[in-house]
């Protein structure tokens, strides 16, 4: 009689627990239990048109899909997608604002087709060799919710001075030993996020590889590179908000602050925290037209030249020199648009029109009253982006500078929005 019990509990467990089937077609790489761990909690609710919605938009977040397409037929989940390249060699060449940067690796967001990211990259900037080792886990312990993530960096780059006409003033070097891990919990369909971060730095500064000229130019600002500390970095993060996406194109809204309290021994202990607000909002309208606006306030109290916020260059403020204007704290914003010029199965070429914004100072209260002009540039450029792999995006921008050092510049680059 008991067993008869246990069995009637049994089946009315697995009933509430799975109240239909799933029928995955076109799947060739990734693991089923990757689709299944991504809908698990879904499985014991009504089969209706909103738990549709819901796991179409999580399996385009996977990524690992060129396209998705659910259906629901009789009692059945029914999910056809489309495979996407996700194994990525690495050949990148960016430039601009006086700065070149190179870089050869590879890596797999779905290694295996386990969902695993792993990657490794040879990098150059202005000729100085890096590199960086790296792993993330989203679905950590099958969970969807938990990501875990760790990575390991060699940097070694130099960091540029420039006069307010855009003449070089000095330089420095910088040689960086970094150990960065990190886990994640989403909850509420993903609209939140917290996060917990350890970051280990050990630095040295010096001038090491500049030139004549440069060394010549630190010595007539008495400035004296040199020095090695270690920074532990102890931080979390939380988001509000969500962006979904549908292949290269991105909607939604996003809110992320982050804190680290940053303990550095060396020379001279110091104790310092550095903080992060940021807001990115995506629109999405017909014929691909998609708009992107970002805007941050990031900050320190931190003196350590190699912990100052550096602008300007590849991305942040098109059109000045990489690093040109810097401090302790900073307020940034952009605005993109872009459209479609050509679409196919396998290129799509985007035109896009651009501003960029920033302005910095010793703190908040500075950056909101000192007479520094805004930085402000603007300008139009071309996308290259394959639909059927993941991530590529390529770049070319013009930029036009408005303020503090008018000039134009080409920067170019590939996986950046702005």
């Amino acid at each position: 009689m008991k067993y008869f019990i246990f069995l009637g509990i049994l089946f009315t467990f697995v009933q509430h627990s799975i109240a239909f089937e799933v029928v995955i077609r076109g799947n060739a790489k990734t693991h089923q239990d990757v689709i299944l761990s991504e809908l698990n909690d879904l499985l014991g609710q009504e089969l209706d048109e909103s738990l549709l919605k819901e796991a179409n938009r999580r399996l385009w977040n996977l990524r690992v899909f060129s396209d998705v397409k659910t259906k629901i037929i009789e009692n059945k989940l029914e999910i056809e997608v489309k495979p996407r390249w996700t194994f990525i060699p690495i050949a990148k060449v960016a430039g601009g604002g006086g700065s070149t940067y190179y870089a050869v690796g590879a890596y797999d967001i779905n290694l295996l087709g386990t969902y695993t990211e792993v990657g490794a990259q040879y990098e150059s900037l202005n000729n100085r060799p890096a590199g960086v080792l790296w792993l993330r886990k989203p679905q950590f312990l099958r969970d969807r919710n938990l990501k875990l993530g760790v990575d390991f960096w060699s940097i070694n780059r130099v960091r540029f001075f420039f006069k307010m006409n855009g003449d070089d003033n000095g330089a420095f070097t910088l040689n960086r030993k970094r150990a960065n891990f990190f886990l994640e919990k989403k909850w509420q369909q993903d609209f939140y996020l917290f996060g917990l971060n350890f970051d280990y730095h050990q630095d040295e500064i010096s001038d090491f590889g500049l030139t004549d000229e440069q060394k010549e130019q630190n010595q007539a600002n008495s400035f004296e590179p040199g020095g090695k500390s270690v920074s532990r970095w102890f931080g979390s993060y939380f988001t509000v908000g969500r962006l979904n996406y549908q292949n290269y194109l991105i909607e939604g809204g996003q809110l992320r602050l982050q804190s680290y309290l940053v303990h550095t021994t060396g020379e001279q202990d110091k104790t310092f925290s550095d903080h992060l607000v940021q807001y990115n909002h995506y629109w999405l309208a017909s014929n691909h037209h998609n708009t992107a606006f970002q805007i941050k306030v990031a900050g320190n109290n931190s003196e350590l030249l190699q912990y100052q916020k550096y602008l300007g260059g590849l991305s942040e403020v098109r059109g000045y020199m990489d690093g040109q204007v810097y401090n302790e704290v900073y307020w940034q914003s952009n605005l993109e648009h872009r459209f479609d010029l050509y679409e196919s199965p396998l290129l799509v070429l985007q035109g896009a029109v651009f501003t960029d914004q920033a302005k910095e100072g010793v703190d908040v209260s500075d950056v909101l009253n000192n007479k520094n002009e805004i930085m402000l540039s603007s300008g139009a450029g071309i996308r290259f982006i394959s639909p059927k792999i993941y991530r590529f995006v390529g770049r070319l921008d013009f930029a036009q500078t408005h303020t503090r050092y008018v000039s134009q510049g080409i920067s170019f680059g590939i996986q950046q929005f702005f």
